[in-house]
């Protein structure tokens, strides 16, 4: 008795103690965490729109790479034997924050048996329940962490009943899947198989051959996010191999295209967004990407890459080289395209044939563009979509490199009927994209010296040769088709030496380029001048011991050695809790950012509510009741709401990015970003970190499926019209991530090198395109370096570039900054440059109390805490926006919308009075107990 009279009150206040801790985490440290995590019900049903709209992506999308008059199938051959593993285990999208909910996708055979087809159950039943499925996986890279493997069943593993089986089937259609995802790049090296991940490897090979052996007409499935090696298409041994269409990651809904496309109720219409190479480490990033490191570098800062090809990326590279071996200039060396590239860049075919007349380019009136028309005929027997390619030729002066061509416009037509004529098709070039960077002489952009040309191509070689023609080369291209439109007299350094918002442009970037003085370092990149002699090599052979001047810059910027903004801090007069004004955030809607009372509501809010805006802004943005301002839900990711990261509800599954800008219809993808923003409303998650611009640099880079191409100005103009469709719904949409994150090996903290002209022309354009078209009102940075600064706290980007020179109003937050690891991304030096707000989900993190009466830090603190509410202010979170003209639904009052909801605070209220009742019994009653022993012992 005397034991459990110690023990029980004891136990009490361990208890009662443990209800504390929790209650602290909960209410003190994780209370945005658990709302993100408990908004919604986890159940989203999405609109039939949204299913029709998400098909049609992918209708659009798929890319017919081969037809040997295979496709489309007759009424006949409606018995499919659907081979691979793949088949079973569909690739949808990727892993990481890209990742989506596709529980309830149709697997392949159920979207074939819709269509008409007949899949054979034999197979399928070998790979989903038989002797294959031990090969199976969920993704060839579920986890985010580098699992890469292919995992394809061995032929020997195939029994005789699978075999006999296929001779009740009429067409064999194999699925061959490659994936990625956040975190992991795909692997350079070969893998156990011996084959690298981007080739087909030999238990692929014997699929193939197997299905090869037992029927005429096989068709290839690429549902892969990556560029794979597709020589084997020419083997002698794949001969029956008669189409290769690529799907990629299709998304919720967009399982239902293929089959439609199969038997020809759709006309593939998608062209190729990357190059695909023979050889996929033939292009010049290949030799600096991958684990590289700075030996004397400090924590995250002891990782490098260097951007030593220059503007030469994707078809950059391929085509230009072609170009100088073709007039045999610049060193071009034994390069021999047609042994180099399969597929170019904006490479796609039809079940019909367009023909072209009458291209014409006249500038307009102002000079400061160019109408390029032409008749497209549909002289096939099946109706169809074309896509019609712009492609630029600057002239290269031997200083400012140019590639041979440049996309610079594009448009996807109407469906043309079978032998008719859509006349007239035009599309619009602005001059400004006619221009280089010259980061070394005249630091801005200009135009060359010398003659400009656009051309009309199917895809980028084919405007290569029609420029070659136009130039006087025989036995290549149409020059019918290619036009010069100008000869640049001199160079002009003065044109478009401002920006839109009549900022100047001039170097911000300086410190990126490797060969900046204070690094004490020399590289050439790579230039069309001498292609063999700067063709790039390892830079410092991936271990690189740096100098202590570029060492000593890795370390956090100490803002107050700046005199920047010394002018505006000794201006600001820092207030809190005003009440000389009274506003709301609702009363500013429509109220511009330079409108001083943007300054005074700020003015209202204390210190506390400042900075914790600021600080804790991890998948949410704080309330602050006193000025109106309502907390929102923020979410992942790329292929829209996403709960699988941090709980909560999922809406639709959208295709990858990279299938998005393979349709090449930017009203489609704009109906898209409608669509995301109907589901913001509908499920209440206001913010979206999306969309993803960043570059395909690489085909080895794991998160290519989360962005949508090699080139900067489709990159750009898809993505604006994604984010012009989900602004016109009210997200805050953020996009990501700004800059030079093109691969996910040492993304924390590593130091990315490049020159200005290669930042401006390929690795941000797409994001200026997103900001300046699309009006974005988010953004957010990148978790590497730019050089040896954080990006979050680059001020030549974060605020020279992005804001001033692109115009961008509004809020600017990290990657993820919820880990101790994460601290590199400093917030003074962030606040500095031009970063808002901290992806931070615990509250005990990233205390400014230090600062609290640092004037310098007061100033940015409250132009950040500015530029949240801004963007708060106006989104649905705010201003009462309606899914109307999405799916015919009433009209959805944001204020309104129930929040179905875990109400995890009730639970833990009653929780706590539970648990306190029981602490509080354990704790009393063995002394009450005693004390009416003692009375009755009083008693005798």
């Amino acid at each position: 008795m005397k034991v459990s009279k110690i023990i029980s009150p004891i136990l009490g206040l361990v208890l009662a103690t443990t209800l504390g801790i929790g209650n602290y985490f909960a209410f003190g440290i994780y209370e945005s965490l658990l709302d993100v995590y408990f908004s919604g019900d986890g159940n989203y049903e999405v609109t039939e729109t949204e299913k029709e709209v998400c098909e049609h992506v992918v209708k659009e999308g798929i890319v017919l790479l081969k037809n040997d008059n295979a496709l489309p199938l007759s009424e006949k051959e409606t018995k499919v034997a659907l081979f691979g593993q793949n088949s079973v285990d569909f690739v949808y999208g990727g892993s990481g924050s890209g990742s989506v909910d596709t529980s309830t996708a149709p697997t392949l055979k159920t979207a074939m048996e819709k269509h008409g087809f007949t899949v054979n159950q034999t197979l399928w039943d070998f790979y989903e329940t038989g002797a294959g499925k031990s090969y199976r996986k969920k993704t060839p890279n579920e986890s985010g962490k580098g699992v890469f493997a292919v995992n394809e069943v061995p032929r020997s593993v195939y029994t005789s009943a699978v075999k006999d089986s296929l001779k009740e089937s009429d067409v064999a259609v194999v699925v061959v899947g490659r994936s990625g995802g956040e975190s992991a790049d795909i692997p350079t090296q070969a893998l156990a198989s011996g084959y690298k991940y981007l080739q087909i490897d030999k238990d692929e090979q014997d699929m193939i051959e197997m299905a090869c052996e037992s029927f005429n007409k096989v068709i290839l499935l690429l549902n892969t996010n990556n560029p794979i090696e597709l020589g084997f298409l020419e083997e002698a041994k794949y001969a029956n191999v008669k189409a290769a269409l690529w799907v990629g990651g299709v998304g919720q809904e967009g399982m239902y295209a293929i089959p439609q496309v199969l038997n020809g109720t759709v006309n593939p219409s998608g062209k190729l967004v990357d190059t695909y190479a023979y050889d996929s480490t033939s292009a010049p990033s290949y030799q600096n990407l991958g684990n590289y490191s700075i030996t004397n570098g400090i924590d995250k800062g002891d990782k490098y890459i260097v951007y030593a090809e220059g503007i030469y990326v994707g078809y950059r590279y391929y085509e230009t080289r072609y170009e100088d071996v073709m007039l045999s200039q610049g060193n071009a060396g034994s390069f021999d395209y047609e042994k180099t590239v399969q597929f170019p860049f904006g490479y796609g075919l039809s079940y019909t044939n367009f023909t072209y007349d009458n291209f014409e380019v006249k500038a307009s009136a102002d000079g400061k563009s160019y109408e390029v028309s032409v008749d497209v005929t549909n002289e096939g027997s099946k109706d169809g979509k074309d896509v019609l390619e712009i492609y630029a030729q600057k002239p290269y002066d031997g200083m400012v490199e140019t590639s041979a061509v440049d996309l610079v416009g594009f448009v996807k037509t109407e469906t043309i009927k079978a032998g008719e004529t859509l006349e007239n098709v035009t599309i619009t070039v602005d001059k400004q994209s006619l221009a280089s960077y010259d980061y070394k002489d005249a630091k801005t952009y200009v135009l060359t010296q010398g003659d400009y040309y656009l051309a009309l191509g199917t895809d980028a070689h084919d405007a290569v040769n029609n420029i070659l023609a136009a130039k006087g080369k025989e036995g290549v291209g149409n020059s019918a088709f290619a036009t010069k439109i100008f000869t640049q007299e001199s160079k002009d350094s003065t044109t478009f030496a401002k920006s839109v918002t009549g900022y100047p442009v001039t170097n911000q970037m300086e410190d990126v380029d490797v060969n900046y003085p204070a690094y004490g370092e020399s590289l050439t990149y790579l230039s069309r001048s001498d292609w063999t002699g700067t063709f790039p090599t390892t830079f410092k052979n991936g271990s690189w011991t740096a100098q202590q001047s570029l060492v000593d810059s890795l370390q956090f910027y100490d803002i107050h050695q700046d005199t920047t903004d010394d002018e505006a801090v000794n201006a600001f007069t820092y207030t809190t809790n005003s009440t000389a004004t009274q506003h709301k955030v609702q009363d500013l809607t429509t109220t511009p950012l330079s409108d001083a009372k943007w300054d005074e509501i700020i003015t209202q809010l204390s210190w506390t509510q400042m900075t914790k805006l600021i600080r804790l802004g991890g998948y949410s943005t704080q309330s602050v009741d006193r000025i109106g301002l309502p907390k929102t839900i923020d979410k992942d990711g790329p292929a829209g709401i996403s709960g699988t990261l941090v709980g909560g509800v999922n809406c639709m599954a959208w295709p990858a990015e990279i299938v998005m800008a393979s349709t090449w219809n930017v009203d489609l993808i704009e109906e898209v970003g409608v669509n995301i923003g109907a589901d913001s409303i509908s499920s209440g998650v206001a913010g979206w970190y999306a969309p993803g611009v960043d570059i395909h640099r690489s085909p080895y880079s794991g998160r290519n499926f989360e962005y949508y191409s090699e080139d900067g100005f489709l990159s750009g103009k898809i993505g604006a019209a994604e984010m012009s469709g989900v602004r016109s719904k009210g997200v805050i949409a953020y996009m990501k991530h700004f800059a030079l994150n093109d691969q996910e090996t040492n993304r924390y903290g590593g130091a990315i090198f490049a020159n200005e002209q290669a930042i401006r022309e390929i690795f941000i354009k797409g994001f200026e395109y997103v900001t300046v078209e699309g009006k974005a009102t988010a953004a957010m940075a990148a978790m590497n370096r730019v050089g040896t600064r954080w990006v979050g706290a680059h001020r030549g980007l974060m605020t020279e570039v992005l804001r001033n020179e692109w115009g961008f109003e509004g809020v600017v937050i990290t990657d993820q900054a919820s880990v101790p690891s994460m601290f590199y991304q400093d917030m003074i030096s962030g606040l500095w440059a031009g970063t808002d707000m901290w992806l931070n989900t615990d509250a005990s993190f990233w205390s400014l109390e230090s600062y609290k009466n640092d004037p310098t830090v007061q100033y940015y603190i409250h132009r950040a805490a500015k530029n949240i509410v801004y963007a708060v202010t106006n989104s649905n979170a705010v201003i009462n926006y309606d899914a109307e003209n999405v799916d015919g639904a009433p009209s959805v009052d944001v204020e309104e919308i129930p929040n179905n909801g875990f109400n995890w605070r009730l639970a833990i209220y009653v929780l706590d009075g539970v648990v306190f009742t029981m602490a509080a019994l354990m704790i009393i009653l063995p002394f009450v107990g005693k004390k009416k022993k003692n009375v009755k012992r009083r008693k005798r």
